[in-house]
């Protein structure tokens, strides 16, 4: 039989062993889960996106956020919640691709600019966002002002090692500016 000091450091070994395989569990499954070489483009739009516009492609999903209460979130906080990147920050290891997919019912890009807080390519958008429909724009490769790497709804694209050099590079879709995303290369 134990004596009551054995009883509680057996005691204490098993439950510090189960708490070290839990620890260990709980640690592994969300860095099992998150994906670090992927990103997720959102957005809210909803048919009435297409009315607007007079363009039955504009938005290819149902409900979601009228159009009105959509520019009005944009003249109010200069961003719509529902239309961004997730994470807003990936680390990736130098020779890794990344890829990009659209979860949302707009088309998006993932176009690499040399710093944030410029406009976009839809003038009605950057007249809300920046008071004048052609704001500065930081998109890179050359030649300034373009966009690269559209992404339909429902799809997806891969930037490969050659763009994802090692280093910080910066993402904004040039349709949606406020969406931004920080892509650190180690």
């Amino acid at each position: 039989m134990l004596e009551k000091g054995e009883s509680v450091r057996s005691l204490f070994k098993a439950t510090g062993v189960v708490a070290v395989v839990a620890a260990a569990v709980l640690t592994f499954v969300p860095v099992a889960a998150a994906n670090p070489s992927r990103v997720l483009a959102s957005d809210a739009c909803s048919p009435s996106f297409n009315v607007l516009f007079d363009d039955p492609t504009i938005c290819n999903r149902n409900g979601g956020t009228p159009v009105d209460v959509f520019l009005q979130q944009l003249g109010q906080n200069k961003f719509a919640g529902a239309w961004h990147f997730s994470p807003p920050h990936v680390t990736v290891d130098a020779g890794d691709s990344l890829t990009v997919e659209n979860r949302g019912g707009e088309t998006h890009t993932f176009s690499e600019v040399s710093q944030f807080g410029g406009g976009g390519i839809v003038e009605p958008l950057n007249e809300i966002l920046f008071g004048t429909p052609n704001p500065p724009t930081f998109f890179i490769p050359d030649p300034p002002g373009q966009p690269t790497n559209f992404i339909p709804a429902g799809g997806e694209i891969t930037i490969g090692p050659s763009t994802l050099t090692p280093g910080t590079h910066l993402f904004m879709c040039a349709i949606h500016p406020w969406m931004e995303d920080t892509v650190v290369v180690r």
